[in-house]
């Protein structure tokens, strides 16, 4: 991943947040495959937040995941996918509902999700100490600048200012 790039030190960067921020995240995607490997976590970075949520949730389906995630569904069916091959998760049919499919994780599962939650201790304090370092929390600045887009997006913005 490139350093720095053009449009860093450009007068019009600010035009360019989704770019830096995408920049930003695959970083952290890279360096969460390596925290992950060094306690022996086989599953990727990305599917971290999946196992999260079934490890602390029962009786959790597909469209659960994908709902409470608010991700999409063929996104979470592939992830799902990814963790039934390294026998992390399982299905089982729903004991009240046999048409429904409920994903859990396998006694593998188990074992990955207690390292997890010990790696995820020690990130969170990691994170911490970086925002620390930026002087903001950037998890809470991401979900404010998503709120505030929400409420008046980037259109409205640029149409407010032609008209002042």
């Amino acid at each position: 991943m490139q350093k720095n790039t053009y449009i860093d030190g450009h007068p019009l960067q600010a035009a360019f947040v989704a770019n830096i921020w995408e920049r930003f995240v695959e970083l952290v995607v890279m360096q969460g495959e390596d925290i992950l490997s060094d306690v022996d976590i086989e599953f990727p970075s990305r599917a971290v937040s999946s196992i999260l949520l079934i490890g602390d949730n029962e009786k959790l389906t597909v469209a659960d995941i994908a709902k409470t995630l608010n991700q999409p569904h063929q996104l979470v069916t592939q992830r799902i996918d990814l963790l039934l091959d390294l026998n992390v998760v399982e299905r089982v049919p729903d004991p009240v509902d046999k048409r429904r499919k409920i994903i859990q994780l396998t006694p593998k599962g188990h074992e990955q999700y207690k390292a997890l939650k010990a790696r995820l201790i020690e990130a969170e304090a990691a994170f911490l100490e970086l925002f620390d370092e930026l002087g903001c929390d950037l998890s809470k600045l991401a979900v404010r600048a998503i709120d505030l887009l929400q409420n008046r997006p980037l259109l409205s913005r640029i149409q407010s200012q032609s008209t002042t």
